[in-house]
């Protein structure tokens, strides 16, 4: 049940994570300067390092959940089900890791 209401939630705060990014990104910016100089310069501001974290973590918690309910519906028993979602948590943390260190590399911390 909570997966479920999680996989809304962030399915929400995704839409305003994604338009927003989209919209700052492609519409106020001239298209024409999105290059790798530009990336690394938004990266230079706190901002939109918390807003692509952000959008990063909200994002994998979405998959996680909508997988979660998956592996509750699907899984015959309870250590095969308990197995799986340790083996989802563990991956969901390493990407979440993984897209930490990214960010935090590509902003020079």
């Amino acid at each position: 049940m909570a997966a479920s209401v999680a996989v809304r939630v962030t399915g929400l705060a995704l839409a305003v994570l994604v338009l927003g990014h989209f919209t700052l990104t492609h519409i106020v910016t001239d298209v024409a300067e999105a290059d790798a100089g530009y990336i690394a310069r938004r990266w230079q501001s706190a901002l939109w390092l918390a807003w692509d974290w952000t959008m990063l973590a909200t994002a994998l918690f979405h998959g996680a959940a909508g997988v979660w309910i998956a592996v509750e519906d699907y899984s015959p028993d309870e250590p095969a089900r308990r197995r799986r979602q340790l083996v989802l948590v563990a991956v969901t943390l390493a990407l979440l890791v993984l897209g930490t260190v990214t960010l935090a590399a590509g902003s020079g911390a």
